[in-house]
């Protein structure tokens, strides 16, 4: 209690939980809440008040949207009774009251957001094992620091020898240090009692007990010189089973060759100096791999580049997601150096190479660029390779022979039938023979050595052609016809088959989407339409196979108008079509697909 002259101020120490305890109540008898939240299709509730106090996430997109939404009231008194909108560009971006009241939280798992809103309402925090790896997610997407710091003092406190590798793991994920450091502790004890073929399965293990080539690196030295007499000879044998190329370069100079035996050593000397050698020639990585240098992991993961969202400004976009196939979620990998659509990657030896595209759409291709870019997933980098000669959106590129390919197109001066060959080894494009006819929006496949282009525009107007090249003879050959014209779709060839999937054609001025799924016998020449057609329209979607599966992400559906989020997989053996759980991050049309295996461990994506 303070006094000052006739006034006292005086405080009340249950204010407070009193407060909360309210608050508390509304939200469970879903009182008075003014805006839904929605992760993994689950709908919560909620007050803005109670997420803006507590979440930076909520109280800038709450406050930016009040703003503007200020602003244009604003706006249309200053016009006039009439009451006119302005029509200016910048209104069209204004988030409206309405919007604002539903928000789909992409990345966030339902049972990540439902406990961190437990804790904003009552203080309190439910954790385990099993669930606060989401609850970590949530509160860094939500920025919600106070949950980070309840869920770091949970796992520094659960720390033992029977969990420790678990939650080494999730503190490497998360950028745990001080959790990771505490964790290791066991993990470098276990390690010191290993003998050697003990220690030799650990380094073989896939996937790998700690986060990093260097951690592997500096858990044998600790193994060696823990009894330097008895084991040094043995530091050839263990060098040997690690991938010092995965190190990045600076680290094997101030990490690895600051060790004396791998200065003394001509066996780890060497190593040593070859994964340096690889680190100086960066464009020639994609043909130089070897064991020692590809990613300790065997699974392929689906990989989704750019893609074209909805909305009137139409800007494509620049994220590169993965799906996590045991959080069944899509989750954001990286950032491309720009904003692309209707590009194409493909796949080269574990690298993305991400070509051509537009960014920004316009229906006359202006906009299409020339740019190739390679990503790698080992480092998270990205890296410039020399542009194509033309031009390309809306185009097919494949990978066949130690040469890139990439054929037709469209861009400023029209549809394209010409077609650039890229030699890996040399890093140079050359013109091959271009396409019988000027085409874009086209599909492609390679089967058997060669490459088969299907359907397409062909100035303006759809077309049902199948077209065949070889590249050793550097000819093209004209096949059988699909039984219907389509363009914006799909090729995937698999076991001996290549198999035509969505897109659309015109009837008259309308656009009608493709159900029809046709398959192609190479051999025989000759296309059979299946049973089974694709479960619902998909205009450029992004297309890979994986697991003996056709993966679609994406596209457009002209009959709901709508671009899709969601993921549809056919399976050849059994005639069926599924849909994956999980949706990406927002619509889009005109995105690339491709395989890639990653990392055991992602930090930089957190």
């Amino acid at each position: 209690m303070s006094r000052s002259g006739d006034r006292t101020s005086t405080f009340d120490p249950t204010h407070s939980d009193t407060l909360l305890h309210g608050l508390n109540l509304l939200w469970r008898k879903q009182l008075f809440c003014d805006v839904t939240l929605t992760a993994q299709g689950q709908q919560f509730h909620c007050h803005k008040a109670v997420l803006a106090s507590c979440s930076q996430y909520f109280r800038s997109l709450f406050s930016s949207s009040h703003m503007l939404n200020n602003e244009g009231t604003n706006n249309n008194k200053d016009q006039g009774s009439s009451g006119t909108p302005s029509s200016s560009p910048d209104d069209k971006l204004m988030a409206s009251p309405r919007s604002i009241n539903n928000l789909v939280l992409q990345g966030c798992s339902s049972i990540g957001l439902r406990l961190v809103l437990e804790y904003l309402y009552t203080a309190n925090v439910t954790l385990s094992l099993d669930t606060v790896e989401e609850v970590l997610s949530v509160s860094k997407i939500l920025n919600v620091p106070q949950i980070t710091k309840l869920s770091v003092q949970f796992l520094n406190d659960q720390i033992s020898v029977q969990n420790y590798k678990q939650i080494c793991k999730i503190a490497a994920l998360h950028g745990l240090d001080e959790t990771k450091k505490l964790a290791n502790k066991y993990l470098v004890e276990d390690v010191l009692l290993l003998n050697f073929e003990e220690m030799c399965a650990m380094l073989d293990a896939l996937p790998p007990p700690v986060e990093s080539e260097l951690a592997l690196f500096q858990m044998s030295v600790l193994w060696l010189e823990h009894d330097r007499e008895t084991r040094m000879h043995y530091a050839p044998d263990l060098m040997k089973r690690l991938r010092f190329a995965l190190i990045p370069a600076p680290e094997l100079v101030e990490r690895v060759q600051s060790v004396d035996f791998m200065r003394s050593d001509p066996v780890c000397q060497k190593l040593l100096m070859d994964a340096m050698n690889y680190h100086l020639m960066p464009f020639r990585q994609h043909c130089r791999q070897t064991t020692a240098s590809r990613i300790r992991s065997n699974k392929r993961m689906l990989l989704l580049v750019g893609g074209l969202p909805p909305g009137p400004d139409r800007l494509p976009s620049n994220l590169v997601q993965y799906y996590d196939d045991e959080k069944k979620t899509w989750k954001i990998l990286t950032i491309m150096p720009y904003n692309s659509a209707h590009h194409c990657v493909v796949e080269v030896e574990n690298f993305i190479l991400l070509l051509g595209g537009e960014d920004q759409w316009n229906p006359n291709g202006k906009h299409s660029t020339n740019h190739v870019s390679r990503y790698d997933p080992r480092f998270n980098s990205w890296i410039q390779l020399p542009p194509m000669q033309e031009r390309r959106a809306s185009f097919f590129a494949c990978c066949l022979d130690k040469h890139l390919y990439v054929i037709g197109g469209r861009n400023e001066s029209g549809y394209l039938s010409s077609v650039e060959s890229y030699n890996l080894e040399t890093n140079e494009w050359n013109y091959v023979s271009s396409l019988p006819q000027p085409l874009a929006a086209h599909a492609g496949a390679v089967h058997n050595g060669k490459i088969y282009i299907s359907g397409g525009v062909h100035n303006g107007e759809y077309v049902s052609w199948l077209y065949c090249y070889d590249p050793i003879m550097d000819v093209w050959a004209r096949k059988q016809d699909m039984n219907t014209k389509r363009a914006i779709h799909v090729l995937a060839g698999m076991n001996d088959r290549l198999y035509a999937i969505g897109g659309n054609h015109l009837k008259g001025f309308s656009h009608l989407d493709v159900m029809l799924v046709e398959c192609y016998d190479p051999k025989a020449d000759q296309w059979n339409i299946l049973q089974t057609p694709i479960l619902e329209g998909r205009s450029g979607p992004g297309c890979c196979i994986l697991d003996d599966s056709i993966f679609l992400v994406g596209g457009y559906s002209w009959s709901m108008g709508a671009y899709k989020s969601s993921t549809i997989c056919y399976s050849p053996e059994k005639g069926t079509w599924t849909e994956l759980e999980g949706e990406v991050a927002e619509p889009l049309a005109g995105p690339s697909c491709s395989t890639v295996t990653l990392p055991a461990c992602l930090p930089f994506n957190k």
